[in-house]
């Protein structure tokens, strides 16, 4: 029965009842789910030491039967708080779930699973530090992978804030102009005050340049937002004629972007058993650009890379990412959707752990 009330809103329309009579009468009579104790939803919870103390650590889901070869680990957001979740990159099913992002936690929240854990061949991941620190540990025999995802997500956040940096030394010039006009205005009325003149206040009027295509830089700047996020060959015409624009009010923007085009070209799955010196040949040219660039965001970036670079280069052996685990946070985002949320942390996780584990 389970299966068919995925979407308890929907679900009442149709029956024409109230939704939260439906999911109370669903919880409490067809789940199975037990509100004393919440079943076994809390069964491998654990006490950590903090500095305010001890504090409980939920870990609603831990299915050993689901680890194996290949797994990928991620965070999720579920209500307010970060949840780790380890999920069978074969099967798509959840292993483990925690309510915590600490390695130190995690570590010791997965005890229980260390022998099935030592079995894990291939791990992907995000390019967070804990979670490198925990597969080290706990998969000593696992390959690690940095997810492609998270990798270019990064860097398109590096370019975009180049993008950005720009966007606000203009803003900041119209608020210090601002400033200058109200002290201005200030001094006017105290002049006119002494000589006992009648004081007429003035409205602000900050006046911008044109560009060609009738943009102010500012206008320009927010409006070059989407295409960045594309390569040359995806414009349109339009967004073509901005790009070119743009690339010649703010050349630092061009290469930020098109240093950006190389690195995705550089990853693209295309390359994925090319020769290994090869690819690092092509990555160190890469890193010799963004020297050379001399952009804080790029270089950033580079950085991360850098210390991450093993994880990133393995990519290429078999064009691994975390692909299952993207596609599983956005069915726990769907599932959160379509019931509205969580009404009750407890029966949330325990149709959780129907559903996905």
């Amino acid at each position: 029965m389970d299966t068919h009330l995925t979407n308890i809103s929907v679900f009442a329309e149709i029956m024409g009842v109230d939704a939260k009579t439906l999911h109370n009468w669903y919880k409490n009579n067809l789940s199975g789910f037990e509100p004393d104790g919440a079943g076994h939803i809390h069964e491998h919870d654990i006490k950590v030491e903090t500095a305010h103390g001890q504090t409980n650590i939920e870990v609603p889901i831990l299915q050993p039967e689901n680890i194996g070869a290949n797994m990928g680990i991620d965070e999720k957001m579920i209500g307010e708080q970060y949840y780790t979740i380890l999920s069978n990159r074969e099967t798509g099913k959840i292993a483990f779930c925690a309510g915590t992002t600490k390695s130190d936690y995690l570590k010791q929240a997965v005890e229980p699973l260390l022998d099935r854990l030592s079995q894990v061949k291939r791990i992907t991941r995000d390019m967070a530090g804990c979670y490198a620190r925990l597969s080290e540990e706990v998969m000593p025999n696992a390959i690690q992978i940095a997810d492609k995802f998270h990798v270019i997500n990064n860097l398109l956040d590096a370019m975009q804030a180049v993008r950005i940096r720009f966007r606000q030394k203009l803003l900041e010039q119209r608020r210090k102009t601002h400033q200058e006009f109200k002290e201005s205005e200030k001094q006017r009325l105290i002049d006119c005050e002494k000589n006992h003149l009648q004081f007429t206040p003035k409205k602000f009027i900050y006046k911008e340049d044109r560009l060609a295509n009738g943009e102010t830089p500012n206008e320009l700047l927010l409006r070059s937002h989407f295409l960045l996020y594309k390569f040359p060959t995806q414009w349109k015409p339009w967004q073509m004629k901005r790009a070119e624009l743009l690339f010649k009010v703010f050349p630092e923007i061009k290469t930020a972007f098109y240093l950006t085009c190389s690195f995705r070209t550089w990853y693209s799955n295309e390359n994925i058993g090319q020769n290994q010196l090869q690819t690092l040949k092509n990555l160190y040219q890469w890193y010799e650009d963004v020297d050379d660039a001399d952009i804080d965001e790029l270089s950033n970036f580079k950085s991360l890379v850098e210390s991450n670079e093993d994880e990133i280069v393995e990519y290429f052996t078999n064009g691994e990412t975390n692909a299952k685990a993207e596609n599983l946070n956005g069915q726990i985002k769907k599932f959160l959707a379509s019931n509205k949320g969580i009404r009750n942390t407890d029966f949330f996780f325990f149709r959780l752990s129907k559903y996905f584990a």
